[in-house]
């Protein structure tokens, strides 16, 4: 009877008309991020070709002029050798191009690998970039020591550097940038959606549930449990197409490429970095995502209980999503006199706990995957306690008003 029950469950979710509209809207959304917004999208690293070419005929006047005048030595009053440096960067950013025109990304990253050793400033001194962030010089300064971890691993791997490697557009690291930024909040969000149904979407069918021989809170948790794995079967087929879209464009990526991590929180230098592997990323991230899952689909039947209308579930889950949101800022390391690692929420965007992005955001060292997963079983085991106590307190014929 328990599967029987489950099978139908997982079936409604399934030929839900109310499920339709969304699905082609996430279709429609992942097709756009992945074929449009990802291609086209442009960092402080993108090869600005007519820029560089503007540089260069720039460059090449300046250094006839200097030429024509005799002027090619030191100058005086600084001591600077602008002839001789300007020759060098002419024949760098010249290799530069000629590199990215001919599609020869080896030799591209080292060359930009060459010029950024000795050019901190190119980051440093970039007033477009954290144009809004409070603490710019330190969020440019941060990128700077990341992009350089990531060229020099390049690098000493020896893989083969393709313009989707070099840019990260892989699928690999198109779905590790997804996780890093908003991704897994996307992903709950979708959860929510479709758990939020589970219980109103019955008020339509009293009569027919008179007779199913299952206790009250068993039905609670096969209704749970079909929402869960229609929700990791949805995650599953995102992932898939979103990885196989951007591989068929820029190909797959290498489980063995670096993800910088920050270890320390002492001199923002480079020995407070380190790194992991694309692969232990994404393995410890998604394999805490089954947990935020529950947590949420469990939540969403202590709403349904007691609201009884699937858009206040909806609303008051995607309130709890991003309740982090409603206090966060780069400052904020407690939360009612304690530290925020030990509230939940500080978790849920989980994709920034495996890299210590959120310790680096923060300026703080206590956030960490281990304090992650007991802060999110904790709040698991709080629901499930409060959903057994509302389950006995709003049983099934209150919830349904029978009779």
């Amino acid at each position: 009877m328990n599967w029987n029950y489950l099978k139908h469950e997982f079936l409604i979710t399934v030929r839900s008309r109310r499920n339709i509209p969304f699905l082609l809207f996430v279709g429609v959304l992942l097709l756009s991020y992945c074929l449009v917004l990802l291609p086209n999208a442009n960092t402080k690293e993108a090869f600005d070709k007519k820029g560089t070419e503007k540089y260069l005929v720039n460059l090449e006047i300046q250094q006839k002029l200097r030429e024509q005048i005799g002027n090619t030595g030191v100058v005086l009053h600084s001591g600077i050798p602008v002839y001789a440096w300007n020759d060098y960067n002419y024949g760098l950013f010249k290799g530069m191009l000629s590199a990215y025109t001919e599609g020869n990304y080896t030799r591209l990253l080292k060359l930009r690998t060459f010029y950024l050793e000795g050019n901190k400033d190119e980051y440093v001194n970039d007033k477009a970039l954290f144009k809004v962030s409070p603490f710019p010089g330190k969020d440019r300064e941060h990128l700077y020591h990341q992009t350089m971890i990531q060229y020099e691993d390049y690098i000493t791997k020896g893989v083969p550097i393709t313009f989707g490697i070099m840019y990260e557009k892989t699928g690999l690291q198109a779905l590790q940038n997804f996780l890093q930024g908003f991704g897994v909040y996307f992903l709950l969000f979708c959860t929510i959606y479709f758990s939020s149904d589970i219980l109103s979407r019955d008020r339509k069918h009293r009569t027919l549930l008179q007779g199913i021989p299952l206790s009250w809170y068993r039905q609670l948790n096969l209704k749970s449990l079909s929402a869960f794995l229609y929700s990791m079967l949805f995650i599953a087929g995102v992932v898939v197409i979103g990885v196989l879209i951007m591989s068929w464009q820029y190909g797959f990526g290498y489980f063995d490429l670096r993800v910088p991590t920050m270890i320390a929180q002492q001199t923002f230098k480079i020995q407070d970095y380190s790194f992991i592997t694309i692969a232990s990323y994404l393995g410890k991230t998604l394999a805490v995502l089954p947990l935020l899952l529950l947590i949420f689909v469990r939540l969403n039947v202590i709403f349904s209980l007691l609201l009884k209308n699937e858009w206040f579930v909806l609303m008051f889950s995607t309130v709890v999503l991003f309740s982090e949101r409603l206090y966060f800022s780069r400052t904020t390391r407690e939360l009612f006199g304690l530290d925020i690692s030990l509230f939940p929420q500080t978790y849920f965007d989980f994709g920034k706990i495996v890299d210590a992005e959120k310790n680096y955001l923060v300026n703080t060292e206590t956030i960490t995957y281990a304090k992650g997963i007991i802060a999110l079983l904790s709040l698991l085991i709080i629901i499930e306690v409060i959903l057994f106590l509302v389950s006995r307190l709003v049983n099934k014929r209150r919830y349904y008003k029978f009779g």
